[in-house]
């Protein structure tokens, strides 16, 4: 009974539907959910070290990244709220993650998490499907790496980022843009100074306003102007 409730409190992540529990089946979730606060900039797993928690973000943005070899750091990917933080069928935690701003997560043991998994087939093969989308995207992700531009991988991001913003319902011309200058060098493989040329640029050429708060992308709320910036780009 628990990992049945256990299941309908977890499995929001691939379609984000919201479930109304009644109070017998929250009290069975909250016997092997822990509910966790982060500061800012707290590490939340280690990577390397032995994959003991299954982690789902539900509030605020963490950043997922390798040391490499020479020190350093490769962001591979943003979490949002919904998404987990490692793949649950992993015994080792593949990349550390650090909190971007004050968040928050559900905690479940790795173990009961599995044997839910197992005896409910149908969610299995949507954890497994989310696992394979993300392998797909770390592709993506390697190829722009190798191949783009700086303003390709600037672009790209921008409009990728927009789009999963706006499955949580908030697509529209601001895209909020929590993370650093640094983290978006990071992630792509750049240098902060190139973002900051880079956001100057296309402020300049009036394809997005640079707000507090994010960007102003210009142009109509259903294709912005960038996109045809990214249309020209991909077409060179």
């Amino acid at each position: 009974m628990v990992y049945g409730s256990l299941g309908q409190s977890l499995f929001l992540f691939g379609s984000r539907k919201q479930l109304v529990m009644t109070a017998a089946e929250q009290h069975d979730v909250s016997l092997v959910r822990q509910r966790i606060s982060f500061f800012a900039k707290t590490v939340v797993v280690i990577e390397g070290e032995p994959a003991d928690s299954v982690y789902k973000l539900t509030h605020g943005i963490a950043v997922l990244y390798k040391i490499m070899a020479d020190g350093r750091r490769q962001i591979v990917s943003f979490a949002l709220p919904g998404d987990f933080l490692a793949s649950p069928f992993s015994d080792i935690y593949p990349c550390s993650v650090e909190a971007i701003g004050e968040a928050r997560a559900d905690q479940f043991p790795r173990g009961p998490f599995l044997d839910f998994l197992w005896s409910h087939r149908e969610n299995l093969w949507q954890t497994i499907e989310a696992s394979l989308q993300e392998t797909n995207a770390a592709r993506d992700h390697m190829l722009l790496l190798g191949r783009g531009t700086a303003e390709e991988k600037f672009v790209e991001f921008i409009v990728n980022w927009r789009a999963r913003i706006g499955r949580t319902g908030a697509l529209a011309s601001l895209v909020p843009l929590p993370m650093s200058r640094l983290d978006i060098a990071d992630y792509l493989g750049l240098t902060i100074e190139t973002i900051s040329r880079l956001l100057a640029k296309l402020e300049r050429d009036k394809v997005i306003r640079v707000i507090p708060e994010g960007l102003q992308l210009l142009g109509p709320v259903d294709r912005p102007l960038l996109f045809e910036r990214r249309c020209e780009v991909l077409s060179v």
